[in-house]
């Protein structure tokens, strides 16, 4: 059964896996192909090559159904909540940062989805305490995207 009939599309957080992986030849691709193959879709992907590992950031489609096949892979990985914020405008970045720096709210990384459904910009954004700085962003007028927003 694909996960699009197992997984409601009611209004879902938007988490991001951590994975932490060999620095080898070959094992992002494995990562990419085990999570196709279970019909999960890469929203947006970054990474961080270590000394040791690499540290592989994923927003998959279908965040439960992404933590069951890693964990069945046997791989190491931390699963927490991030925010998609929507860029429309060049000055949006800016209004991004200021708002949160008022507020006193870290930015501790972001990167680009790879594609939205509506062809649109947006950025994945790791803070200190995603749900006030979610309250923080829509304030000031910036547009918090869910997984039902993001989602194929």
């Amino acid at each position: 059964m694909k996960v699009a009939e197992t997984e409601s599309r009611e209004h879902r957080e938007i988490f991001q896996f951590s994975i932490f992986a060999e620095n080898k030849v070959g094992c992002l691709n494995a990562i990419l192909k085990r999570l196709q193959e279970k019909g999960i879709a890469i929203l947006a992907l970054t990474c961080v090559d270590q000394t040791d590992c690499a540290v592989l950031r994923i927003v998959p489609s279908y965040p439960e159904a992404a933590e069951e096949a890693l964990k069945s892979a046997g791989m190491e990985f931390s699963k927490s909540p991030v925010l998609a914020v929507k860029l429309t405008q060049n000055c949006d970045l800016t209004k991004i940062t200021q708002s949160l720096a008022q507020t006193e709210i870290n930015i501790h990384y972001l990167y680009p989805f790879l594609c939205r459904p509506d062809c649109g910009s947006a950025l994945v954004l790791s803070c200190d305490s995603p749900y006030l700085a979610t309250s923080v962003l829509s304030g000031f007028g910036v547009q918090i995207l869910s997984l039902d927003d993001i989602a194929r």
